[in-house]
């Protein structure tokens, strides 16, 4: 049986990727270790640590396992590591890989739902802004949100990571180039603008996207509904029920009233599973299907 080594298994990202990992179908020994541990052999090790931790422990569980997946942001735009969702680009693990990054949460739901319109259409431009769960800020976050007169309580704020010189979040930063490097759409314009909302699970996005070519919307349900993890049935949904559920959700379509090359769409899913331990269990699984 193969091995999984997990590091960081006692924080919230490791102990959430435990759980998913007791749920692949293709079975595997699960081992967990904490952060500072000595790397053991395994055939796949998943790196559940912060930017800081994940550089140091890389380098030294290279060698110790066939395989490293690393769920932090600090390898995400090397340009020889992939960044994957492996129902989007799989292909981007070669022979030469070692080292797999887990992209960012937010991301992970727009780039879902964009991939199958990139397969008939020149997507061009997406504007979204974000509503991002208290989750999605870690356990301080959650602390403050639980704290008597905490900001983040009946209120919207819209600062995630740090303000860099451009006067972009780091966050929003992510969801620009991260989108471009997965759909492998580099010139494609993202604008962003990323927002704290008081729900506890479950990122939601409001996107307007558009294309050179105009959009058929006679098809476009069925286009989107056809890549596998998301669901575009006609119906709303809520972060309130994409919570605990695998899917991104994918509902609002509509057309602009005035440019036919421009849609809306509105977005939703559990950021601590497919925009987090999800993903990861399932490029583990991806790897042990195909690799040994």
């Amino acid at each position: 049986m193969k091995t999984i080594g997990v590091y960081g298994a006692n924080g919230s990202v490791g102990r959430l990727m435990l759980k998913e990992l007791a749920r692949m179908k293709t079975k595997a020994e699960v081992k967990p270790f904490g952060r500072t541990d000595t790397p053991q052999t395994t055939d796949i090790a998943i790196l559940c640590t912060d930017d800081e931790v994940s550089y140091e422990l890389a380098a030294k569980v290279k060698g110790k396992a066939k395989y490293v997946i690393d769920m932090s942001a600090k390898f995400r735009m090397y340009p020889d590591v992939p960044l994957v969702i492996p129902e989007i680009n799989a292909h981007a693990i070669t022979k030469d890989t070692w080292l797999i990054a887990s992209p960012n949460c937010t991301t992970t739901g727009l780039v879902m739902a964009l991939n199958p319109l990139k397969k008939r259409y020149t997507l061009e431009e997406a504007f979204f802004c974000s509503y991002q769960a208290i989750s999605g800020g870690g356990k301080k976050l959650i602390e403050d949100f639980n704290t008597e007169g905490s900001l983040f309580r009946a209120n919207c704020v819209p600062l995630i990571g740090t303000i860099k010189e451009s006067g972009y979040t780091s966050e929003e930063l992510k969801g620009l180039n991260e989108t471009r490097k997965i759909l492998e759409l580099p010139k494609i314009k993202v604008r962003p603008h990323t927002v704290r909302v008081p729900v506890m699970i479950s990122h939601s996005l409001g996107v307007t996207l558009r294309a050179k070519e105009d959009f058929d919307m006679s098809t476009l349900q069925a286009l989107i509904a056809s890549q596998p993890g998301v669901v575009c049935d006609g119906k709303i949904h809520t972060p309130k029920e994409a919570e605990g559920k695998d899917p991104v959700y994918v509902s609002r379509l509509r057309q602009d009233t005035e440019d036919k090359n421009i849609i809306y769409m509105w977005i939703t899913f559990d950021n601590l599973l497919k925009g987090a331990a999800l993903n990861g269990r399932q490029i583990a699984e991806y790897l042990l299907e195909t690799k040994f």
